[in-house]
């Protein structure tokens, strides 16, 4: 593959974004396809929910016009159709609210395609001490996981520029290391999502053009995140870089996966659904500091690539099991931190009310 094509398409993508953007918002007021205020967000007017609908499009446009080698057609089949049918399944969720387990049966129907076609989690490569995994086990563990990371990075999109940008921070990570596995076309395919992303973030983070993801851009990239990175693992089992690989993967998906699974347990104590939506995700309790969202969002990309260094590095150098339990220790003290603020600004309410 040449390498102008490395800077050509997601150039492309940036493009149509921005061109496309102005338009699918003017026929989202049209169509209603808008996130309208209520007591849970904070913007005042409703925002159009195009945002993965045109990302999608920009990519599949600038790749269709440069990419001249299609060996990977499997990889393409897998992760287009998936991607595709999670765009759908936003959409029609942001436009009519659909039922929790109707888009989880989705998610583990997409999942369980990708599984069937060779996608498959076959090892925990010494995590742990575990290898080889049975049959029985590679197809659980493949469609938990692949469901799992869905649902939590569609949790992370809460905030202005959140989930755009924990994806351009994990595809920046996934093009390295896709290069070293040698796939040029996820390569590919992860700079033109950045370039769509960056072109996307232009309006979401405006004051007067806004426009949201919404489900349908969120879903479709935590598929593509998830998916990717297995199908990298599988390429990189055999390379003496691959410990190296795997801390990146994990350091990658591991705060939207640790907070998710937070949130699950929270709202189980409490007695409620997991599914049931509330405002205990990290960016809530980073909004609570009285940040901006886009200080908040800054905040937690931070997090998120002090995260990711502290897996390549304890990973490289210890292991991924102690790199996991590392990830582990640095989010619940990130987490007990500002549960301490969220008390103290409970109690400081209270009093204030009890004074009045």
């Amino acid at each position: 593959m040449e390498y102008i094509t490395y800077l050509f398409a997601p150039l492309l993508a940036f493009t149509l974004s921005l061109l496309f953007i102005p338009i699918a918002g003017k026929i989202a007021f049209k169509i209603k396809l808008v996130d309208k205020p209520n007591a849970r967000k904070v913007h005042p007017n409703a925002v159009p929910l195009v945002g993965g609908i045109v990302v999608f499009a920009a990519t599949t446009l600038s790749l269709l016009t440069t990419n001249t080698s299609w060996e990977n057609i499997v990889e393409v089949k897998i992760l287009f159709i998936g991607a595709f049918g999670l765009l759908i399944l936003g959409v029609i969720d942001d436009k009519m609210d659909i039922r929790a387990i109707l888009k989880l049966i989705t998610q583990l129907a997409l999942a369980h395609f990708a599984f069937i076609n060779g996608i498959a989690i076959e090892s925990m490569y010494g995590v742990f001490g575990i290898y080889g995994l049975p049959y029985w086990v590679q197809y659980l563990l493949t469609l938990v996981v692949i469901t799992g990371v869905v649902n939590a990075f569609n949790l992370m999109d809460g905030i202005d520029g959140l989930a755009a940008g924990l994806a351009i921070v994990g595809f920046i990570a996934f093009t390295i290391v896709a290069f070293l596995v040698g796939n040029s076309f996820l390569s590919l395919l992860f700079l033109t999502l950045i370039g769509a992303l960056v072109g996307f973030l232009r309006f979401n983070l405006s004051q007067t053009q806004k426009i949201f993801m919404g489900d349908a851009g969120s879903l479709f990239l935590g598929f593509v995140l998830v998916v990717s990175a297995i199908i990298i693992l599988q390429a990189a089992e055999a390379l003496p870089q691959f410990h190296l690989i795997l801390a990146v993967i994990i350091g990658v998906l591991a705060l939207p996966v640790i907070d998710s699974l937070r949130v699950y347990r929270g709202r189980i104590k409490k007695g409620g659904s997991p599914f049931k939506a509330d405002k205990t995700h990290l960016h809530h309790l980073v909004l609570l500091f009285g940040l901006s969202h886009k200080a908040s969002t800054l905040f937690i990309l931070i997090v998120a690539g002090i995260i990711l260094g502290t897996s390549i590095f304890i990973g490289y150098f210890f292991g991924v099991g102690y790199a996991i339990l590392g990830l582990l220790f640095i989010f619940m003290f990130i987490i007990s931190f500002l549960s301490l603020n969220k008390e103290v600004r409970t109690w400081r309410d209270k009093i204030k009310h009890i004074e009045e």
